[in-house]
């Protein structure tokens, strides 16, 4: 069974553990977890460059992000889409 690029200790659970036992109880020979490749820095560094790539621009990933100021973020994009020609 592959896992994921980047297991939690969720997966690690549900795949590793309980998908196991009903693998073999329902009659499978051999179970084999995959171990994802988060056992290597390089490969988690790799991921998190990719994501902080492609979240430019996200409210979430300004450093001054508050969740709390949501509703205040989203009348701003609303405000703004609207002067832009957006009819809702």
């Amino acid at each position: 069974c592959p896992g994921f690029s980047a297991d939690c200790l969720e997966t690690l659970e549900e795949i590793g553990h309980e998908n196991r036992r009903y693998f073999l109880d329902a009659g499978g020979g051999s179970y084999e977890y995959i171990p994802a490749l988060n056992l290597r820095a390089d490969h988690l560094e790799a991921l998190a460059g990719l994501v902080i790539r492609h979240i430019q621009g996200w409210p979430e990933a300004d450093p001054e992000w508050d969740p709390g100021r949501r509703e205040e973020w989203a009348r701003m994009s609303l405000k703004l889409a609207k002067e832009q020609g957006a009819e809702r």
